[in-house]
Formats: structure tokens, C-alpha cells, sequence
């Protein structure tokens, strides 16, 4: 097994990578061995920002994306999803998203 890219303690910030959605939460549990967290969903509040849409493609094209930012508070509501230490050294849940170390949520206004 290759080493983890991260050691996850509870309290710690995660993001579950979707295809091109991120969704951030809080570390709230690890299993004594560390191979399975559990993780919780966030609140994610976006900051004073408006998608920049330009007529093309489909639709049109969110030209900002990149210039999202967002703040963070614990939901004692939010789900708690699971995620196993694989043998490559990352997080993953159960539908194989990733987990990565951090809370970096975001939205991709082009789907």
C-alpha cells in the first residue's frame, strides 16, 4: 500500500471531488486504524460573486468560474458520507469519488 497523501483528524477540512463539482466538509470521525473517515457536509456560503455567462456552445459559457470563493461553517445537519484508504494512497467513498484534504467547494456553472 502506498502512503496516504494525508493524515485526517477530526476537525480537519475534506472535499469530495465529483466530476466537476467539489463539495466541502468537516473530518468528524476516523477509524482507529485510519482507513475509513467519515466526513460532513458543510454549509458553503458563496462570496459576492455573479456568473459572467457569454453566449456559446450549448447555452453559454460561465467565463468566471475560477473566481468563485467561499466561506465555510459546520451543518450539524449535513450528511455524513464514508471514505476508505485505498491501496493508491487516497480517500475515496463508496461511489469511488476522491477525498481531498481541505474544503474547496465549488460549482461548475458550465453543466
Amino acid at each position: 500500500m502506498s502512503q496516504p497523501e494525508w493524515t485526517p483528524k477530526p476537525g480537519d477540512g475534506a472535499t469530495i471531488c465529483h466530476h466537476s463539482d467539489r463539495t466541502a466538509c468537516t473530518v468528524v470521525r476516523v477509524s482507529p486504524s485510519g482507513i475509513t473517515i467519515w466526513i460532513q457536509r458543510d454549509i458553503a456560503t458563496l462570496d459576492d460573486w455573479k456568473p459572467e455567462i457569454i453566449p456559446g456552445g450549448f447555452a453559454g459559457h460561465c467565463v468566471d468560474n475560477a473566481d468563485q470563493r467561499y466561506t465555510y461553517q459546520p451543518d450539524p445537519g449535513g450528511t455524513i458520507h464514508s471514505a476508505r484508504l485505498r491501496k493508491d494512497g487516497r480517500y475515496r467513498t463508496p461511489g469511488g469519488e476522491r477525498v481531498i484534504p481541505g474544503r474547496h467547494h465549488f460549482h461548475d456553472y458550465n453543466f
